[in-house]
């Protein structure tokens, strides 16, 4: 990342660019931001208290290093299931990131076709739900109570009875926060497994938290490449302002 990157194209911007960086600076912003110092953004104690609980994102990439290991292990797992299809369930922060992972690093040979199902147009969910008796569901949802999610999920349990499959929730994985409705569902309906991810990382932040991993795992991705190159970018969002970026680019 050259730190001219941003500023090169500015034009008339360039001015006020540098303006809120200097500005940046003079708070010390990267530094409070990394201390978690919500007093940055307001006095108000029960606003602090909300922004306290949403910057969960930034030990993300220590949570996902922790389980690395399982989550391959449970890509190797389905690969080993002869499983031909992986379709993840879920809407917003739990689906985009797995999308882009696929658009962008795409799926490795030998490992299943992944799609991601984020809408209840029947035409989507038909092509989707085409295999279900070769397919691994991903019901990926923070909350646990997101309507489509589970509706797309109530389809594909409906398809998998219908083809024959006498325990589907063997055929899911849930990845959710902890204590939430589909947290419940997943341990009452045996599911594969279940990912439980830490609640004070948004869905908008989830990319490098479990919501993005297990999917890219499920994918053929190469976990630890792919964590270290965002150690990398984690480490370069340390910086000082100038040379910053994340800041640069915010």
């Amino acid at each position: 990342w050259s730190s001219d990157v941003c500023s090169s194209d500015l034009g008339t911007l360039a001015g006020s660019y540098q303006e809120t960086l200097d500005t940046l600076a003079r708070f010390r912003f990267t530094e409070g931001l990394w201390a978690r110092r919500v007093d940055m953004w307001t006095e108000d104690t029960a606003v602090q208290q909300k922004i306290a609980y949403r910057l969960g994102w930034l030990d993300a990439l220590a949570v996902a290093e922790q389980h690395v290991d399982r989550a391959r292990a449970c890509a190797a797992a389905a690969r080993a299931d002869g499983f031909s299809d992986v379709v993840l369930l879920g809407m917003g922060g739990s689906s985009l990131a797995p999308e882009v992972m696929r658009q962008v690093l795409g799926v490795a040979p030998g490992f299943p076709r992944f799609q991601m199902l984020d809408s209840v147009d029947p035409e989507s969910v038909a092509a989707a739900l085409a295999r279900p008796a070769q397919t691994l569901f991903v019901f990926a949802s923070k909350s646990g109570g997101t309507i489509e999610p589970n509706a797309m999920a109530a389809e594909a349990v409906a398809r998998l009875t219908a083809a024959g499959v006498e325990n589907p929730g063997s055929r899911f994985i849930a990845i959710t926060d902890e204590g939430t409705a589909l947290h419940q569902k997943a341990v009452a309906e045996r599911f594969r497994d279940i990912f439980i991810n830490p609640s004070d990382i948004g869905g908008r932040f989830s990319a490098l938290s479990l919501f993005g991993i297990v999917p890219a795992a499920l994918m053929g991705a190469d976990l630890p490449a792919f964590l270290r190159q965002a150690r990398q970018m984690a480490e370069a969002c340390r910086r000082p302002e100038s040379s910053n970026p994340g800041v640069q680019l915010g």
